[in-house]
Order: structure tokens, then C-alpha cells, then sequence
């Protein structure tokens, strides 16, 4: 009795581990008539034989492997999004602050012109007078300035925070 159960536990095991390299081969071929088929029997002598396709059957440790490589490709290509996405955010925070320091270079240039203007043109009541709408349109255009360099040192926090905010995310809360 005990040697038919040795035998028996043998043979299933042997069947398990010939089943798991079996393979399941798909056969295209075209019949005397023209006719395709997809078998997976084979052909009969006189077809002409297409393709032949072979399956390997996957064993579940394959199976896991693959979902292991799957996430892992998964996970490589979500941080390289995040890491693009975070070159993305510090490429405009430098952008803005660039510009900021353009527009601020722009307006003190542009509010010493104005100075310039009021002093060779309104060192006198009557100079004052006579230039008021030229002097007022410098400083206007100082003003202009000054306005936008401000609107680009926002723009540049801005940009510099939501890098910051990329770069050091806020810790997560469990309960």
C-alpha cells in the first residue's frame, strides 16, 4: 500500500512538473482550397503550413517575476515623470526669477531716467511749466515699471514656492 501512494505522489509530481514546461503551439496553415485555419492541432500533410506559433505554459513563480518586472518598469517610469515634472518646476522658478530681475533692472533704469528728465527739465518754476507733461510721462513710465517689476517678483515667489513645495512635500498625516 505504501509503495502505490509513493507512486501515485511520484507520478503527480512528475505530471506537475512536465504540464508546467509544457507548451501550447497554435498552427496557421491554408487548406487544398484555399481556405486559412488556426488549429492547434496539426496540419495535414498536404496543407501549406503558415506559422507556427509556441506558447510556453507560465509557472506561477514566472508569473510573479513578471508582475515584480511589470511594477518595477512602472515605478521607473513614475519617477522619471515626477523627476521631469520637478525639472519642469525648477526650470520655470529660474525663468521667473530671471525675469523678475530683468523687470526690476528695467524699472530702476526706467525711474532714473525719470529723475534725470525732472532734473535737467524742472530746475526752474518756469522749466517745470513748460516740461510738465514730458515729466509726467517719465514718471508715469517709471511707474509702469516699477508695477511690473512687482507682478514678476509675485510671479517669481510663486514659481519659487510651488518649487519648494515640490522639492519638499508635506508629510502625510496617518491616522
Amino acid at each position: 500500500m505504501k509503495p502505490m501512494i509513493l507512486l501515485a505522489v511520484w507520478g503527480i509530481a512528475w505530471m506537475a512538473a512536465t504540464g508546467a514546461q509544457a507548451q501550447s503551439k497554435v498552427y496557421t496553415w491554408t487548406d487544398a482550397r484555399g481556405k486559412l485555419h488556426i488549429t492547434d492541432a496539426p496540419p495535414p500533410v498536404d496543407a501549406s503550413v503558415k506559422d507556427v506559433m509556441e506558447e510556453s505554459v507560465v509557472t506561477p513563480a514566472e508569473a510573479r517575476q513578471r508582475q515584480q518586472q511589470r511594477l518595477q518598469r512602472d515605478e521607473a517610469r513614475l519617477d522619471e515623470k515626477r523627476r521631469s515634472d520637478l525639472e519642469n518646476i525648477l526650470r520655470r522658478a529660474r525663468e521667473a526669477d530671471e525675469q523678475a530681475q530683468a523687470a526690476v533692472q528695467k524699472a530702476d533704469e526706467q525711474t532714473q531716467r525719470a529723475l534725470e528728465y525732472r532734473k535737467r527739465f524742472g530746475n526752474t518754476p518756469s522749466r517745470r511749466e513748460q516740461f510738465k507733461y514730458k515729466i509726467r510721462a517719465e514718471e508715469e513710465k517709471a511707474e509702469a515699471a516699477r508695477a511690473e517689476a512687482q507682478r514678476a517678483i509675485d510671479s517669481a515667489r510663486a514659481a519659487s514656492e510651488e518649487a519648494r513645495t515640490a522639492l519638499n512635500p508635506a508629510p502625510s498625516v496617518q491616522p
